[in-house]
């Protein structure tokens, strides 16, 4: 694999913006991002996450615990195509609108969890940062060892935004293109990427991804830029490809540092119903804001108790020290009468 992809460590907020200027300057902000709760996930799409390998290229059969080193293996996994058929079929009396082509469809399963040929991006890199960390903010703090890893492409105890320019990495894979690719604007000629196991020779060679845009068909869609890749008969990571790994940027997030960032980008706006739209998500965000509203209220209340029980310590010392230096002086002034007499 090359070592060509470029790993950046950051530790604060203001330190990821001023890597992502860095990026977007270069890129002449063209650049996609992408966050991930684990520096350890590769740009894998849900559907081809759990391929297994049963037979390799010459036909012997596998027993699972082969490392795979070379192509031609035949695989078996959930089907994406079947996935695709089944929730056609399903989903309709639930749809305010009948999406158009598969592309749509494609689109409307990855929005509601389904398993797909699609990853997405944005061009927001806070939208990203907030993927990366949503899950992650919560962890522990990391050991000495743990930090020593950070700086591996692949750090355990890391969450991870990849950046890339998708102009660069479409003409790497594919040389007669420079350009994002709008799949609404000519459907029939991309159309083999929804099924990659058809032959597209007629149209196109569908073996390698793809970046593409989506119409915004929901406002969650609007919210995360509608931008995606599309893997095709290739089911290796993007990451991977060693055309593509130079022109890839991977900020890693040590978990330490996720909930100071998590609680700054809130502060600006970054929060659940912002990233989903929805009642779903407002009724988080109400949650979570009451409980930390909550908790500031008990904090105070609990420190105010706290300087009251000082106080009226204080008080009580002050009045046990003077009526000790009370029974001091009268003892003294009975002591000295009688010396007198």
């Amino acid at each position: 694999m090359s070592e060509n992809l470029k790993v950046v460590v950051v530790d604060s907020l203001s330190a990821y913006i001023d890597v992502v200027s860095a990026i977007n300057s270069a890129e002449n902000d063209t650049a996609w991002f992408r966050g991930h709760s684990s520096a350890t996930y590769r740009l894998t799409p849900g559907a081809l996450r759990d391929l297994v390998a049963f037979r390799d290229a010459y036909g012997r059969p596998l027993d699972g615990t082969e490392v795979l080193r070379a192509s031609g293996y035949e695989l078996t996994g959930v089907s994406p195509e079947r996935m695709l058929s089944d929730f056609k079929r399903r989903s309709i009396p639930f749809l305010d609108f009948v999406p158009r082509n598969d592309f749509e469809w494609l689109f409307l399963m990855q929005h509601h969890g389904v398993p797909t040929r699609l990853l997405d991006w944005t061009t927001n890199a806070l939208v990203a940062l907030y993927f990366a960390i949503e899950d992650s903010q919560s962890s522990g703090v990391a050991s000495d060892e743990d930090r020593e890893e950070e700086i591996d492409e692949f750090a355990k105890n890391a969450a991870a935004v990849f950046a890339m320019n998708p102009h660069k990495v479409n003409h790497a894979m594919h040389a007669d293109i420079d350009e994002v690719v709008d799949v609404a604007a000519d459907y029939g000629y991309w159309e083999a990427y929804t099924r990659p196991t058809m032959l597209s020779s007629e149209h196109f060679d569908n073996y390698a991804p793809l970046c593409i845009t989506a119409p915004q068909l929901s406002p969650r869609i609007r919210a995360q830029s509608g931008l995606f890749t599309i893997h095709g008969r290739d089911v290796n990571p993007l990451d991977w490809f060693s055309a593509v790994r130079p022109l890839i940027t991977k900020i890693l997030i040590p978990q330490e540092k996720t909930p100071i960032i998590w609680q700054q980008l809130r502060h600006f706006g970054f929060t659940k119903s912002f990233i989903y739209p929805g009642l779903d998500s407002v009724a988080h965000d109400v949650r979570f804001d009451e409980q930390r509203r909550w908790g500031h209220e008990r904090k105070a209340y609990l420190e105010k108790l706290e300087r009251e029980r000082s106080s009226k310590e204080k008080r009580a010392k002050k009045k046990r020290d003077a009526r000790k230096k009370s029974t001091a002086a009268t003892r003294g002034g009975k002591m000295t009468r009688e010396k007198k007499n």
